[in-house]
């Protein structure tokens, strides 16, 4: 009798455990990767961490203008990294404690109200609670409206032969607030590669507004041990792509997948995925594989700006009007295949075998009315998903085949200009000096009327001397979105003071040998402000414009009149209390912009 009470208990604690999710780690028992993976069931994720690092992880959301040097031609962000907080996280009621959260994205997708999310396994404790997953990436998708896209892209991705990521929706809750329907990603990291390629050896990049070109390769963004030691693999290819004249078809089949290559290039065209490679030089994976001679296979990321007709919002700056829908050629790789005798031809015969076994209309269509379905009374009230989303991506599916045909019909379609040399720095002179102010608590314009300052400016193997020069601590300038979607929605009808804005040093002067007026900005992080005798890091800009000349000084015109800073700031005394004394010094190189969305070569090769 005793032990049928011993049982009885037994089996009513394992069904207590099993109601509330608690099975998994009492028995040993693990989710696996296939569990998340569901495009038919609407997961739920609840994410617990303490109010004060949630509130931290909203705030770094809201750098919106993070990044903007490197897209305009700065090479690597000078921004901080998105930091990680200690968290605890539930799936459909499976418990994963003491996890790193942190917030993601890049311009567009940056959200202070609804982050995306970065989920890291063993940040804090050596665990691997998923099968077949080290973290978790959660989308916002608010470029995203209609929740289709990175499915659908991914999805098609696969169909066609090439390695991309699985997708999910999730609902998401953070402490309690609910965030609505997010898009789960698998990433591309160890998991994935070995999943797909049977090893992990080879060199892995993250490409972010970076190409192969051997001033900027070091922009593209090493994942894992083996790209960090040397980056042969990626050397020897940007070295390769730099010059038409040097371009040998046979030495590039060594280093990339050419056949795998194309079917990308392809996809991405066919899918209207401006903001990926062959586009955007953005958004994309590159793993050199060594069960495949350590050759390059391309690999999609970034999928929620797809199913886009043109080329996208930058396609003004720098790009062609008359460029072909059926051949993207900004890259550095896809532009110069293309202009290569014999490729053409090749990539036309994969175009009709995908446009005839992948692209299937009434699959496609399906598929997002399956979505709409899933997620239509889960959203949340800040995703506003317009009908009208919903119909473009069904106009975009419906018409893509004919836009294709008609240029197939006209074979080989014509590209201009070779491509875009991919954004980069290059140092042109040194900052050196020290300065005097006073804090104040709002912005002012007549910088050359504060404070005091001594600076020795060295700009291309010349001394710039000042005839007047001025320096006051005050907020950054609120930033501008420049048409990109998302808001910062919580600070609309805020008191300046109260937005929380970063601090600056604004240094403005004037040359003494042309007049030239110069402008210094360098930011620092509130958090760190006040750090009295401490070296601090800053994200940092020299401008120089002619005042009578408005679009050397704002608008997308001032971009390539700026340079960027690097190097050591220097506070001796530090307050956001008005008034209050802001001394320090600094030493510091300087880099200017080059490459990038003003960049694309004029063509020294034939025109197709």
């Amino acid at each position: 009798m005793e032990r049928k009470i011993e049982l009885l208990k037994v089996s009513l604690i394992m069904a207590f455990m099993m109601a509330n999710g608690f099975l998994n780690s009492a028995f040993g028992g693990k989710l696996k990767a296939e569990d998340l993976f569901q495009p038919k069931k609407l997961l739920e994720i609840q994410i617990k961490l303490s109010p004060s690092d949630w509130e931290k992880l909203r705030k770094e959301s809201d750098r919106r203008n993070a990044g903007f040097g490197r897209l305009f031609g700065g090479g690597r962000s000078t921004g901080t990294r998105f930091n990680l907080y200690k968290a605890d996280i539930t799936i459909d009621g499976v418990t994963i404690k003491n996890v790193g959260v942190r917030t993601k994205g890049f311009i567009g997708s940056l959200n202070p109200e609804r982050p995306s999310f970065k989920v890291k396994f063993d940040e804090y404790v050596d665990q691997s609670p998923i099968e077949g997953l080290d973290r978790l990436t959660l989308n916002n998708n608010v470029q995203d409206e209609s929740l289709a896209s990175q499915y659908l892209t991914y999805s098609l991705f696969n169909k066609a032969g090439i390695p991309a990521p699985r997708v999910s929706h999730m609902k998401v809750t953070v402490n309690d607030e609910y965030l609505g329907v997010y898009s789960h990603v698998e990433s591309v990291r160890g998991p994935f590669i070995r999943k797909h390629f049977g090893d992990y050896s080879g060199e892995l990049y993250e490409g972010t507004i970076a190409d192969f070109y051997p001033k900027a390769v070091e922009n593209i963004e090493a994942k894992n041990k083996q790209s960090k030691k040397q980056r042969t693999q990626a050397k020897k290819l940007a070295q390769l792509l730099e010059s038409q004249e040097k371009f040998d078809l046979k030495e590039v089949e060594k280093l990339i997948n050419l056949d795998q290559f194309i079917k990308f290039w392809i996809m991405e065209s066919l899918l209207g995925f401006w903001d990926g490679y062959t586009n955007n030089q953005n958004n994309y994976y590159a793993y050199s594989s060594p069960i495949d001679n350590k050759r390059f296979h391309f690999l999609p990321w970034g999928a929620d700006g797809a199913f886009v007709e043109g080329r996208g919002p930058f396609s003004r700056f720098g790009g062609d009007d008359n460029a072909p829908d059926s051949v993207y050629s900004q890259s550095m790789l896809a532009n110069r295949l293309y202009q290569t005798d014999g490729i053409p031809q090749r990539y036309k015969a994969e175009l009709e075998n995908i446009l005839k076994n992948v692209w299937n209309e009434e699959e496609i269509k399906k598929e997002i009315n399956r979505i709409q379905a899933l997620t239509k009374n889960h959203l949340h009230p800040r995703q506003d998903r317009k009908e009208q989303s919903v119909e473009r991506l069904i106009s975009f599916v419906e018409g893509r085949r004919s836009k294709f045909e008609s240029e197939l019909n006209e074979w080989p379609v014509k590209i201009s200009g070779g491509p875009r040399i991919p954004a980069h720095t290059v140092e042109i002179g040194k900052l050196n000096g020290s300065f005097t102010t006073v804090w104040n608590d709002k912005r002012v314009e007549d910088v050359m009327n504060h404070g005091k300052a001594q600076l020795e400016l060295m700009l291309n193997g010349k001394a710039v001397g000042f005839s007047k020069l001025g320096v006051i601590g005050q907020p950054e300038e609120p930033p501008r979105r420049f048409g990109f979607r998302g808001s910062r929605s919580r600070d609309r009808g805020r008191p300046e003071q109260e937005r929380e804005l970063n601090p600056t040093i604004s240094i403005e002067g004037i040359s003494n040998q042309d007049d030239q007026h110069v402008r210094i900005t360098i930011t620092i992080d509130r958090e760190i402000f006040e750090s009295e005798n401490k070296e601090v890091p800053f994200r940092g800009t020299l401008l120089m414009f002619n005042p009578e000349e408005d679009q050397n000084r704002f608008g997308f015109g001032g971009f390539g009149a700026m340079r960027t800073l690097e190097g050591s700031l220097h506070f001796n005394k530090s307050s956001m209390k008005k008034g209050a004394m802001i001394a320090g010094k600094l030493m510091m190189k300087i880099n200017e912009n080059r490459g990038g969305f003003f960049s694309r070569t004029r063509n020294r090769g034939p025109r197709r």
